[in-house]
């Protein structure tokens, strides 16, 4: 595994998030640490259905501080504030 010690940037976590499997370490809004094994990879996302006569979803504005990811532990969709990662690792 390979520690960071730098304050990274988004686009840095998001594809490392892409590439693999990352381990995130924050602090939560109401200050509790969270450690997050999570990804973006595509092949480990879950499928989406999409059902006959459903409307699209509407594009959201995105927040460039915020990360959505897929939580690989809990198998659902979390997100975390850029600010707010403590420590982080990945294998290569």
């Amino acid at each position: 595994m390979n520690e960071v010690d730098v304050k990274p940037g988004a686009e840095y976590i998001r594809e490392l998030l892409f590439d693999g499997e990352v381990t995130i370490e924050f602090t939560k809004k109401d200050g509790t640490p969270r450690k997050m094994l999570c990804t973006l990879m595509p092949e480990k996302l879950p499928k989406r259905e999409i059902k006959e006569g459903e409307e699209p979803k509407k594009k959201r504005k995105v927040n460039e501080d915020v990360i959505s990811v897929y939580d690989l532990e809990k198998k659902g969709w979390r997100s975390f504030r850029v600010d707010s990662v403590t420590a982080f690792s990945f294998s290569i």
